[in-house]
């Protein structure tokens, strides 16, 4: 019987195969071919082989194998691939010449051409286009690929190719690369008027931002950036050792090729290609040569953007930059070249969108290899004579034309620091290190040494056309009447005379910057500087008073910081009304201001102690004060709650304010009534006791290193960061953190934490003997983000339910008899450790179920003043709420720094009904308790919500890290020491959000908790601030 039914079953299997290679050979039946009718044969072979050699035409790229550090560009490109949306159909790839645009592009091209009908990777379009009749031949190029003909098409002109070209790519699903775009004339001979199948995709690699301009919607832009240090050092290894680390004796040699490369492929792969086999000797030398001259293959290439600059006012401003000014402020250069009859703004503009300059923290930043390639184009301008150059950048230059009288008037800008000659300085950096001590002046950047070197003022006369000059501590003889009339600029740091001659032309300079000068008075008697901006006399300790500012009508910016001789500013400082920064920082001399201009903006008074002396200040005064004011810095003035004014509500418009180290106990009143204050710095303030009433536009709080410190509240929003480091009273920041001693903590909280049974029936008479030894104490409990915890001495874990040796415990849920719902979590470890140090670590709950991973590292961290062999028990509870359900699947692990070990953990579920077996008689005693209180703070208790629970946190498939800093010690836990351990701190209160590297946009939603928050990834250091959620 058996037997039958299994033939039966055989021949039913063998009909449905049958009946599927019918099906499979009536299509192939049906196909239609190539038929020869009645032509040759030998014809009809060759137009068979042509179709199938189109239909397996073999399009991959030759790309050096030599590959590192494009992995992630590649992943994050092929993401976008991916993408059927739309308005995904242009990607820019975006980054400066030598970056690896085209390897990464090539990459792309050869693992993804096969998935679209047709492809094209078109290169150097901006070297080809510059050919004759090189657009054309483009388009014909690109035409050919997309149409798959042997035969080039005929284009008569670009229009009837843009057409052309346009049919094509609206016909085809294609992936088309253009490589090294340059202006918007290709990408409308190239792409026509952007209409594309569905799923096409289009690549531009460019160093010009500004084509994005071009399209109707701004396609995604993809910036390479330079390679890390470790990914440098590979690839230079590749190509000079032929393997990815140096040989031994060149390792020193390395370093210095890789940092000069700073990160650029190029430079490397060249570099590395060229010292390959070379001797040591051989690499010293060429690294001196580079020094000089820039490598010609490597400066072929980064010119290419300087030579696209469309007009000379660009090419004049990036030479500009790129030999005095990278690294100054942008405000600062635009105020500068301005008046150079530059037009500043707009040619910053456009160097950034060609990856000639960037903007870091408001600084203008370049590319070392850049600015060697912008300072070599100006060398070129006279190989052999710098006077004859237009800009003298390098100390030496500058200091052979002065000394020889070789300058013309083609020169526009000079630069000297008698410090930098070689030769001249060696004797003063000897002395530094001859045991002497040390002055005043070797700190502030004054000179130290007699000059013996003296100029001729004649020398720079020849110069007619110079308008940026730096002569830092340099010494000249003869009139300065001869200095050139066309300066802007004038820095002489260490300026040698009394005073500034009044024959000096500065009718027309912008900045004046004499720090560190010799200076006891800007000048005798009354000047006019009609066109000066900026006013720097830093650090001229010997200047007395200020000059009459009458003579300034358009001074934005007056800096006298560490003017320490200083005891009068002028009361015509209140005549300039464009003043918007006024710096009198450690003026100790300076017992008083006068009414300030009400056009200011920024005023730092920071130092200056002899302001405080004599009760309230009055230039802190509202009345005094312009209502523009954003930044106002105060700190280390000798001040005390009596120096400010009751209120200062009408400087709506300040956002910073300082007023660290001085002698108050709480925030002055006037702090308290700004209604658009933002970061708030009161820190080292050794008698601050209280941090209340905040206002509540303030996102930052400073209150670091305040040792009388007890309690913070921070303002009723969301702070992005609030710092408590090393304020060692500190028990309390409202709202978000807080610690206990145990007495003062609810009853219920004790039983669940498991402390009653601790204390019970392990400790005994040890918790007197542990808290002998501190003042406070030793035992407290902490609660943070719905998790209350505690340390005490001990080397045996609770009775929990669920118990293991080592870091990591595993169950399920189980149902509960009553159907009682479950409300939280015990997590308990032991560990024994030799470390004096904070021990920091980090727990973890993982519901596996649920896909759900929490992991907490506390603010609290157990310490001990002598190194030894301790035993201590992590206590804590975790408000789970509706997170854990029966039957899920629960791993619990701890990690801990060091090389300390985990001995033992254990995990018990708490429920909601198990305050039912608390009698009565405890709740009155509970009760009595609370009665009892008589702590500023209010106790601990299960019905706390100093922050959102945990379950606030949900969000599927992700982990979360909550943390409120790196490390706070509690009283030191040693059973050897009859000496009172050290308080509570609070080593840092920043509000931090760890999240993994994998796809971290994805966090940021609707699920997390309402605060602002500073978030960083944890395997990577991407920061995310002021983002509010």
């Amino acid at each position: 019987m058996i037997e039958a039914e299994s033939d039966h079953l055989n021949k039913i299997q063998w009909l449905e195969k049958v009946e599927a290679w019918r099906v499979s050979l009536r299509k192939a039946g049906s196909l239609t071919g190539m038929v020869l009718h009645n032509g040759y044969e030998a014809k009809f072979i060759r137009k068979v082989v042509n179709v199938i050699t189109k239909k397996l035409n073999y399009k991959v790229l030759y790309i050096e194998d030599k590959l590192v550090g494009i992995n992630n560009d590649v992943a994050k490109i092929e993401s976008w691939l991916q993408d059927p949306s739309p308005d995904a159909v242009i990607l820019f790839i975006h980054g400066m010449g030598g970056i690896g645009k085209t390897t990464i592009s090539k990459c792309i091209y050869n693992s993804n051409y096969r998935e679209y009908d047709d492809s094209c990777f078109l290169g150097d379009i901006h070297e080809t286009s510059n050919q004759h009749n090189g657009l054309l031949r483009l388009q014909t190029h690109l035409l050919s690929k997309i149409l798959r003909s042997n035969k080039e098409e005929v284009i008569w002109n670009l229009d009837e190719g843009t057409v052309k070209v346009s049919n094509a790519l609206c016909n085809k699903k294609v992936l088309l690369i253009l490589d090294d775009v340059t202006t918007t004339q290709q990408l409308r001979a190239l792409l026509g008027p952007q209409q594309f199948y569905p799923g096409s995709k289009v690549i531009i690699t460019t160093r010009h931002k500004w084509l994005l301009n071009f399209f109707k919607v701004h396609p995604k832009v993809h910036t390479v950036e330079e390679l890390d240090p470790s990914d440098s050092n590979k690839l230079f290894s590749l190509y000079a050792f032929q393997r990815d680390h140096p040989m031994e004796p060149y390792i020193v040699q390395s370093k210095l090729v890789v940092h000069h490369c700073r990160g650029l492929p190029l430079a490397l792969k060249v570099l590395g290609s060229f010292l390959n086999g070379k001797t040591i000797d051989v690499w010293e030398d060429a690294m001196r040569k580079l020094e000089a001259f820039p490598d010609p293959n490597i400066q072929k290439v980064l010119q290419l953007s300087y030579d696209t600059l469309e007009d000379t006012n660009d090419k004049d401003l990036f030479l500009h930059i790129a030999c005095f000014f990278v690294g100054d402020d942008k405000e600062f250069i635009v105020k500068i070249l301005a008046q150079c009859d530059l037009y500043p703004i707009v040619g910053i503009h456009n160097l950034m969108d060609r990856c000639l300059i960037y903007i870091e923290n408001g600084k203008v930043m370049m590319h070392q290899l850049i600015k060697e390639m912008g300072q070599d184009v100006v060398r070129q301008e006279s190989p052999k004579d710098p006077g004859k150059r237009s800009r003298l950048w390098h100390h030496q230059d500058s200091f052979n034309v002065l000394k020889e009288n070789g300058g013309t008037k083609k020169v526009e800008g000079l630069t000297l620091d008698m410090q930098m000659i070689k030769g001249i300085n060696s004797t003063c950096m000897l002395n530094m290190d001859n045991g002497r001590k040390r002055s005043y002046e070797d700190f502030s950047g004054r000179s130290t040494h007699k000059n013996k070197e003296h100029f001729k003022v004649g020398a720079i006369e020849k110069m007619k056309n110079l308008m940026l000059l730096q002569l830092d501590y340099a010494t000249f003889s003869g009139s300065y009447k001869k200095l050139p009339k066309k300066l802007r600029l004038l820095r002489w740091h260490g300026f040698p005379l009394k005073f500034i001659p009044c024959d000096v032309p500065l009718q027309k300079l912008v900045v004046l910057d004499l720090r560190y000068s010799k200076l006891k008075e800007v000048w005798d008697g009354f000047m006019v500087v009609g066109s000066l901006k900026i006013l720097n006399l830093s650090y001229s300790v010997e200047l007395v008073k200020t000059p009459d500012f009458r003579g300034f009508p358009c001074l934005e910016s007056l800096l006298l910081e560490g003017c320490v001789s200083l005891t009068h500013i002028c009361e015509s400082i209140r005549c300039l009304e464009r003043l918007v920064l006024l710096d009198i920082s450690f003026c100790k001399s300076l017992k008083d201001v006068p009414f300030l201009p009400r056009s200011l903006v920024s005023l730092k008074m920071n130092g200056c102690s002899n302001l405080g002396s004599f009760g309230q200040v009055q230039c802190l005064d509202s009345c005094s004060l312009s209502s523009l004011l954003v930044d106002i810095d105060v700190s280390e003035c000798n001040l005390f709650n009596n120096s400010f004014p009751e209120d200062w509500s009408n400087l709506f418009s300040l956002k910073f304010l300082n007023i660290s180290r001085n002698h108050i106990t709480s925030l002055p009143g006037c702090v308290k009534s700004l209604p658009s204050l933002e970061v708030l710095e009161a820190s080292n303030c050794s008698h601050l006791q209280s941090v209340l009433d905040v206002p509540k536009s303030v996102t930052e709080l400073g209150t670091y290193e305040n040792m009388s410190l007890e309690i913070v509240q921070p303002p009723p929003n969301p702070l992005n960061y609030l710092n408590g480091n090393k304020c060692e009273k500190l028990c309390v920041v409202e709202g978000c953190f807080k610690l206990v001693p145990i007495q003062k903590v609810d009853r219920k909280v004790k039983r669940y934490l498991g402390l009653k049974w601790i204390s019970d029936n392990v400790m005994g008479s040890r918790v007197d003997e542990q808290n002998a030894y501190t003042e406070d104490d030793s035992i407290k409990v902490s609660y943070e983000f719905g998790i209350f915890s505690t340390y005490v001495l001990g080397k045996t874990l609770p009775c929990f339910r669920y118990k293991e040796t080592g870091s990591t415990i595993s169950f399920r849920v189980p149902s509960h008899p009553n159907g009682s719902s479950i409300s939280g979590l015990n997590v308990c470890f032991i560990s024994t450790s030799t470390y004096g140090d904070p021990q920091i670590w980090d727990a973890e709950v993982n519901n596996k179920t649920k896909v759900l991973v929490w992991k907490y590292t506390p603010t609290i961290h157990v310490t001990r003043k002598q190194k030894g062999v301790f035993s201590y028990v992590w206590l804590s509870l975790w408000r789970i709420g509706n997170l854990l359900d029966d039957g899920d699947e629960i791993v619990v692990s701890v990690t801990l720094c060091y090389s300390d070990i985990v001995e033992g953990c254990c995990v018990n579920l708490v429920y909601d009904d198990d305050d039912d077996k608390v009698g009565e008689h405890n709740k009155e005693e509970i009760d009595e308790e609370k009665k009892d209180t008589h702590c500023m703070f209010n106790q601990i208790s299960w019905t706390d919500r100093l922050q959102v629970e945990i379950s606030d946190y949900v969000h599927r498939g992700k982990t979360y890290c909550f943390k409120i800093g790196s490390s706070t010690d509690v009283p030191n836990i040693d059973g050897n020491s009859g000496k009172t351990g050290s308080a509570d701190k609070l080593v840092s209160g920043m509000f931090l959000f760890q999240f993994p590297c994998i796809n971290l946009d994805m966090c940021i939603d609707d699920c997390l908790p309402s605060f602002v928050m500073l978030m960083q990834c944890s395997k990577c250091d991407l920061k995310i601030s002021n983002i509010n959620y």
